[in-house]
């Protein structure tokens, strides 16, 4: 070890920072105001002369319980559902895809289609009524709004 990094591992006295002073003056800001996180903390304690990284007052308040959580978010996506609206039709299909004569049983889909970037975030909804005898489509829509005349109006295209 370098004699340089020595003496000043001894001046710092790596490990053994005694933080009483500092827990002190943190409390006494939190007591007037209770809404500070470690930043404004810091610049705090910095006004009163008090040599300190934010890293280490981040520290400090995570070991004593002195972060501020009063600006903590509940971010979560956007959610629609509102629960079972409506009438729920019978399962008749019942997952037996396979038939042997056509238009006996005819499925759709609503698809929603993004482009764009997050500010110009744009939606189309694609609808296609496909038999299940061969796969083919049999009608199809897009529009820029899923109404129910959207999914209906292929049908009347039948």
């Amino acid at each position: 070890m370098a004699s340089s990094s020595y003496h000043d591992a001894l001046d710092r006295q790596y490990g053994k920072k005694d933080s009483t002073k500092i827990i002190v003056a943190i409390k006494a800001i939190r007591n007037t105001h209770n809404d500070y996180g470690y930043r404004r903390i810091t610049i705090e304690l910095k006004k009163q002369d008090f040599q300190v990284n934010h890293k280490r007052i981040l520290r400090i308040m995570r070991e004593n319980n002195l972060l501020c959580h009063a600006y903590d978010r509940n971010v979560h996506k956007y959610n629609s559902y509102k629960g079972r609206v409506g009438k729920v039709a019978p399962n008749r299909v019942n997952r037996r895809f396979s038939t042997d004569r056509p238009y006996q049983k005819v499925v759709t889909d609503v698809t929603e289609l993004r482009w764009g970037n997050n500010s110009t975030n744009k939606r189309a909804y694609f609808t296609a009524y496909i038999d299940l005898f061969n796969s083919e489509v049999l009608s199809w829509s897009l529009e820029l709004h899923p109404t129910v005349k959207f999914v209906m109006s292929p049908l009347t295209e039948l």
